[in-house]
């Protein structure tokens, strides 16, 4: 698989200062994050991660477990960044925290660190999952837990055409997200800066403070106006506070 299938940049940078890697909640693709690039400086690139089982990559099947994924987004980033040696941040919202965190450490252990790691609307991996998982609900329950959560359009759930296709890349999407835990995470050697939503049901602040037990470098704590899905309406300051001063 190429880099490219992997990874997406909609405002190419001639000679980047730093990339910010981008991954998406569940059910989302890489254009979530289409439009990120307006918070950013011209120097500053921002990649955005394409799963299988969606986009250009829809007739792929999608993945299950966090750890499939992580290899080849490394493999991508060697690709595309190689020895150059700039600043790399990780960021993602709900599923896509669990995936940027997996994959800094990843990067930990090979000796490359970034300089970042930003989490949002994510409970920390060593804190269980509060509701019943998804793999145990039928078509109906399902759909009514994508209904309560808010982030498919109305006139998705209401269309079935449209919940036939998508319904195999939500369940898939769901069973990585809540399959993902890491009872006694050791902490990171670098800064970690985490957001939640005030009024997010899915996932309460207390749980997304919960990731300052894997900080050995810093940690802070933004708390926004929103439900689970905040990271819409903040982009900008999402942005801004990644691409800002370490914390």
């Amino acid at each position: 698989m190429t880099a490219s299938r992997w990874l997406h940049c909609f405002r190419p940078v001639a000679r980047p200062r730093r990339t910010l890697l981008c991954f998406p909640y569940a059910g989302a693709g890489a254009a979530l994050f289409r439009d990120w690039h307006l918070a950013a400086g011209p120097e500053d690139e921002i990649l955005a991660v394409r799963l299988p089982g969606r986009e250009n990559r829809i007739a792929e099947p999608a993945l299950s477990e966090v750890a499939a994924a992580v290899p080849f987004v490394l493999d991508a980033l060697e690709q595309r960044l190689g020895e150059d040696g700039r600043p790399l941040i990780l960021f993602g919202h709900s599923l896509g925290a669990a995936l940027a965190y997996t994959t800094a450490r990843a990067l930990i252990g090979q000796g490359r660190p970034p300089r970042l790691l930003g989490v949002s609307g994510r409970r920390a991996p060593h804190l269980p999952l509060r509701r019943p998982p998804t793999s145990g609900m039928d078509e109906a329950e399902f759909r009514r837990q994508l209904h309560a959560l808010g982030g498919t359009p109305p006139e998705v759930l209401d269309c079935a055409e449209l919940m036939e296709l998508m319904l195999p890349l939500l369940r898939a999407d769901f069973t990585m997200s809540d399959r993902f835990s890491e009872p006694e995470p050791a902490p990171l050697p670098i800064p970690l800066v985490a957001f939640a939503g005030v009024e997010d049901s899915e996932v309460m602040v207390s749980e997304v403070a919960g990731w300052e037990r894997l900080a050995g470098a810093g940690f802070a704590l933004h708390r926004l106006a929103g439900n689970h899905f905040f990271v819409n309406e903040h982009r900008r300051a999402i942005v801004e506070t990644l691409l800002g001063p370490i914390p």
